[in-house]
């Protein structure tokens, strides 16, 4: 605890004007304008000498009564119109909303042309990573130019197999990617799109 306290003094010390400052503002927004040091009377009694006499207190004065003025006629309360509910929408409960799900891939394999030859390393294309590589070779896409001769009607087949990466194909250019691959333009591929 001690080494606590030494590494951060700093924070403790903050911590207590903070303190001690909010203590201060709301002792003075309470309003005691007059402690109870204020009404000390010497003349009370309190320090009368062994065998000395009491004198009697003198009775204090009652403090002056101030008459209050007439209160004014107070303002006319507005008149509120009533608010009234329909019975039945405060009694019928709202209907809950449902979350909207995503249609599930449809099952087996996407209507297109198959691959011919050796597999291609799909994750040159940039926007494929691990996950997507593995779901396109299993929905039989393994060649770069099998993809770069896709059409539209290829592109939405393929899209709906794709789930979370629906989008893909066209917003990260895979078939203008896949034209620069498939005939091994690296030069022209990193001019467009940045370093394999």
């Amino acid at each position: 605890m001690i080494t606590l306290i030494t590494a951060n003094w700093l924070l403790y010390l903050i911590a207590l004007l903070i303190g001690v400052v909010t203590a201060f503002w709301i002792w003075a927004a309470t309003g005691r304008d007059a402690s109870a040091l204020d009404d000390f009377n010497a003349d009370d009694g309190l320090l009368a000498k062994a065998g000395e006499p009491v004198p009697p207190a003198e009775p204090k004065a009652p403090p002056p009564v101030v008459a209050a003025p007439a209160p004014a006629t107070p303002p006319a309360p507005p008149v509120q119109k009533p608010v009234v509910k329909p019975v039945a929408a405060a009694i019928a409960p709202k209907p809950a909303k449902k979350p909207v799900e995503a249609a599930p891939p449809p099952a087996g394999k996407p209507n297109i042309p198959p691959a011919v030859g050796e597999p291609d390393n799909l994750r040159l294309i940039k926007g494929v990573g691990p996950k997507l590589n593995t779901l396109l070779i299993s929905l039989g896409v393994t060649r770069f130019d099998q993809i770069a001769e896709w059409k539209e009607a290829e592109i939405t087949e393929i899209d709906q197999y794709l789930d979370t990466f629906s989008g893909r194909i066209t917003r990260d250019a895979w078939i203008d990617q896949a034209k620069f691959l498939a005939k091994d333009d690296i030069a022209g591929f990193e001019k467009k799109y940045g370093k394999l």
